[in-house]
């Protein structure tokens, strides 16, 4: 296996985090998913994940919240917010409660789903982080944490990942977390301002880099793309579909294949170099990189084995699971990938 970049390093320990995080809540809250449409047997509202937990519902007391407030713990826009009390609304977590003229001043409260779910979603990330310290050694984890801290990622950056699927991860307001930052935190803060770093001067977002353009040096059949990027056929669609829209990618024949243009490839060497260049603005110490190294490794497997009836266990990701279970240094994404469809790890 070729020497992993820091970046990805730190991406493939975040996602695995997410992942077990959200095999737990998975296993704890009643919930439906997209393969339960029909299933009478099954009740709860949508599934959601520790991504829509860690940016919105750990921000909504059971007093309720401003839209306003709930976008500046996230760093999110008007639009943005509006469209996430959407979707929160629309799976039954939150209730948005207009109050005058002024949207930002609408008061979202928690359903009793939502209330249950964020005090569900609540002591998940320490659990996850003391499990880690019984894998891998309190040692190895208080390394990680300490290589993180010193690490110039800014307190302005949410907690929680952002849903940017394949978008720049510039032009983000500054949050204003309401919270100390976990472990789960660190990792992401330092994931997205290294992004941030990459995609104010790179051809291509460090997602589209990384997840995407990586692996097409030589054509690919559209139906591999999932399981060699190792994000969701969902995220895929939209991701080539960008790059064909962009004119440096096509998707032709059969089976449908993408290859990229000529000048899909000048901005694929582009932004692999200044990938490659990524970690030394990032000076990590060696004590960092050789704990990132060691965790992300066979042992990471034990925490990601999906509930038997959970949405990872069955098709279209099983694959995708079983993949990371037998290798996740391998099988994780080099990138998280969070969108507006779900996606993977993010289940919502």
């Amino acid at each position: 296996m070729a020497e992993r970049s820091l970046v990805t390093l730190l991406s493939q320990a975040f996602v695995a985090f997410t992942i077990e995080a959200d095999n737990e809540f998975e296993a704890r809250m009643p919930h439906r998913t997209a393969a339960d449409r029909g299933d009478r047997t099954k009740s709860g509202p949508w599934m959601t994940s520790f991504t829509y937990y860690s940016n919105y519902l750990r921000n909504i007391p059971d007093g309720g919240s401003t839209a306003r407030a709930l976008a500046r713990a996230a760093g999110d826009h008007r639009a943005q917010i509006a469209h996430r009390l959407g979707e929160l609304a629309r799976w039954g977590y939150v209730r948005v409660i207009p109050t005058g003229d002024d949207r930002g001043e609408w008061l979202v409260e928690p359903t009793p789903a939502g209330g249950r779910s964020r005090d569900t979603w609540a002591p998940l990330e320490d659990l996850v982080e003391q499990r880690w310290r019984v894998r891998f050694g309190t040692d190895a984890v208080d390394a990680l944490r300490r290589g993180l801290e010193t690490l110039p990622a800014a307190d302005s950056l949410p907690l929680g990942f952002p849903i940017l699927a394949w978008d720049r991860s510039t032009g983000r307001r500054a949050a204003e977390p309401t919270h100390e930052p976990g472990l789960a935190g660190l990792l992401s803060r330092t994931i997205l301002a290294m992004a941030i770093d990459f995609d104010r001067a790179a051809p291509l977002t460090l997602a589209t880099t990384l997840d995407l353009v990586r692996v097409l040096d030589a054509p690919v059949p559209s139906r591999e793309l999932a399981l060699r990027s190792e994000v969701s056929k969902e995220a895929i669609a939209i991701g080539v579909g960008r790059l064909v829209r962009g004119g440096l990618a096509t998707e032709s024949g059969a089976p449908k294949t993408v290859k990229l243009t000529p000048r899909g490839r000048s901005a694929a060497r582009a932004s692999l170099e200044l990938c490659a260049e990524l970690d030394d603005g990032w000076p990590a110490s060696a004590e960092l990189r050789a704990v990132l190294g060691d965790l992300v490794g066979p042992r990471l497997a034990e925490g990601l084995e999906p509930p038997d009836d959970g949405w990872r266990a069955s098709a279209p990701y099983l694959a995708q699971t079983r993949a990371t279970l037998a290798d996740p240094a391998e099988a994780l994404p080099h990138f998280p990938m969070l969108s507006h469809r779900g996606g993977y790890p993010d289940g919502a």
